[in-house]
C-alpha cells in the first residue's frame, strides 16, 4: 500500500520549551531571537495586483502568486525568488468570468518542483455560485495540465476558501469550503469543509467530508506535523458559536472535530476571517481571531505533541485588531504571528515573535496599510529563521509589495 504522507528522516525542528522535555535541545537566546533586520525587496507583480501568496518549497526557494486585473480580465501568475532576483513572472491562467474576492482568493502549492494552483470561476448567475478550478504542472510532463474543477458535486453554489499543502509521492492535500449542501430548495442548508489528495496531475486520489456544518466564508489553513496533515477552520455550531476547529490525520483516518479552545464567540454571521496553522514535527502553532464580548482579540495557542494538547491562549493582540492573522515558524524555536493593528490613524502590518514557550519577544511594523477589504490578507513564510511577508499596497495603485524579515544575532 502507498504511503499517502510523508514526514521528513531528517528535521530542523527545536522542541518546545514545555517542562518535561529534553534539557540538551540548542535554541537561539531569546535575547538574541528578538533581534532582526527588515528589508522591503522589488515586488516582480505589477501595478493593478493583489490577492498574493507567498510560499516555499522543501529546498526553501521563495514563490509569491497574485491576481492582476486589466478590466473584467483577471490573470493569475506566479514568479520564484532566486539569489534575491524574481523570475519572470508566469501565467497560470486567465479569464474574464472569474469570481475576484478580497478574503477568498488562489492559492499555490510546490512539491518537489510540481506546482498546484487554483482560482475561483463563476459557474452561475448567484453572486456566490462560484467553482474551484484548479491547473497542476508536473515536473516530469513539464507542461501544466488542462484546468478542472477539484469538487464532483456539479452544484451551482459556493466553494472557495482553499488550503494546500505537499505530502508525500508528490501529491497535494487540498482542503475547501463546500457549499453543495446550501443549496436545499428556498432554505440556505449548511456550509461543509472537504478535503481530497490529488495528484501531480490533478487527479483525485482520495476525497472526504471532514466536517457537517462550519462557518461560511472563514478561510482554511493547514500544515503538516510528525503525526500527519493537520487542518483547522471555524467551526459553526447549530447555536451559531464559531471558534476555531482543527483535524488530524493520522493512521488512515480523520480525527474527529475538536476545538482547540472555547471562546464560545456567537455570532449570527461570518466575521470572514479564518485561523491560520503552522507546524515543525511535533511543534504546532494556531492563531486566530475572535470577538466575544464585542473584544477583538487575536490570540495563539502552542502545542507540543502535533496537536494532540494545546497550551492556554496567548493574547496577540487586544482592542484594535481587526485579525487577518497568519502563523510561520522559525528553525531556532520561534514562533511569528502576522496581524493588522488598527490602534492608530495609519493601520499596521504587525509581526510579533514569541519564543518556543510563548514569551512575547519583539513586535515589529512591516507596512502601513489600511483597514479596508480593498488591502486584503497579508501573507507570511518561513525558510530557516527568515520570514518572507506579502501584502497589497492600495496607497496609490494596488500592488503587491513583498518584505523579508531575518531573525537572530544583530
Amino acid at each position: 500500500m502507498r504511503k499517502i504522507f510523508h514526514t521528513p528522516k531528517y528535521s530542523l525542528f527545536v522542541p518546545f520549551l514545555f517542562a518535561g522535555l529534553c534539557s540538551n535541545a540548542v535554541f537561539s537566546a531569546p535575547e538574541q531571537l528578538g533581534n532582526y533586520s527588515l528589508k522591503l525587496l522589488s515586488s516582480p507583480a505589477p501595478l493593478n495586483s493583489s490577492l498574493s501568496r507567498i510560499v516555499s518549497d522543501e529546498l526553501g526557494q521563495i514563490y509569491l502568486s497574485w491576481v492582476s486585473q486589466e478590466g473584467e480580465l483577471a490573470r493569475l501568475a506566479f514568479s520564484k525568488l532566486t539569489e534575491n532576483e524574481w523570475s519572470s513572472p508566469r501565467v497560470i491562467s486567465e479569464g474574464t468570468d472569474w469570481f475576484v474576492n478580497w478574503a477568498d482568493f488562489p492559492f499555490l502549492s510546490v512539491n518537489a518542483g510540481n506546482i498546484a494552483a487554483h482560482w475561483l470561476r463563476m459557474s452561475a448567475e448567484g453572486t456566490y455560485d462560484y467553482d474551484i478550478e484548479a491547473s497542476f504542472y508536473s515536473v516530469n510532463e513539464r507542461s501544466w495540465s488542462e484546468a478542472r474543477v477539484l469538487h464532483t458535486d456539479g452544484v451551482s453554489a459556493e466553494h472557495g476558501f482553499v488550503s494546500m499543502l505537499p505530502v508525500d509521492d508528490e501529491n497535494t492535500l487540498i482542503t475547501w469550503l463546500d457549499g453543495r449542501n446550501t443549496v436545499v430548495g428556498d432554505e440556505y442548508g449548511e456550509m461543509t469543509l472537504r478535503a481530497g489528495i490529488f495528484d501531480a496531475m490533478g487527479k483525485t486520489l482520495k476525497e472526504w467530508e471532514l466536517d457537517h456544518r462550519v462557518c461560511e466564508c472563514c478561510q482554511t489553513s493547514s500544515a503538516m506535523t510528525a503525526m500527519g496533515p493537520i487542518v483547522v477552520y471555524r467551526d459553526r455550531t447549530v447555536g451559531e458559536i464559531r471558534d476555531i476547529s482543527m483535524q488530524r490525520y493520522s493512521d488512515g483516518e480523520w480525527t474527529a472535530p475538536r476545538s482547540i479552545h472555547a471562546d464560545n464567540w456567537q455570532i449570527a454571521g461570518c466575521p470572514v476571517n479564518g485561523p491560520s496553522v503552522s507546524a515543525k514535527e511535533e511543534q504546532v502553532a494556531v492563531a486566530w481571531f475572535t470577538a466575544k464580548d464585542d473584544t477583538p482579540k487575536v490570540q495563539l495557542v502552542l502545542s507540543p505533541d502535533s496537536g494532540d494538547s494545546f497550551s492556554a491562549p496567548i493574547l496577540v493582540a487586544s482592542g484594535d485588531t481587526n485579525g487577518r492573522v497568519g502563523t510561520a515558524m522559525l528553525d531556532s524555536g520561534g514562533v511569528v504571528v502576522s496581524w493588522i493593528d488598527t490602534s492608530e490613524a495609519d493601520t499596521k502590518i504587525m509581526l510579533s515573535l514569541f519564543s518556543s514557550a510563548g514569551e512575547l519577544l519583539n513586535n515589529i511594523e512591516v507596512a502601513q496599510t489600511r483597514a479596508s477589504r480593498q488591502s486584503g490578507f497579508p501573507i507570511i513564510e518561513s525558510v530557516g529563521d527568515t520570514v518572507y511577508v506579502s501584502w497589497t499596497d492600495i496607497s496609490d495603485t494596488p500592488q503587491v509589495k513583498v518584505a523579508r524579515v531575518v531573525f537572530g544575532p544583530s
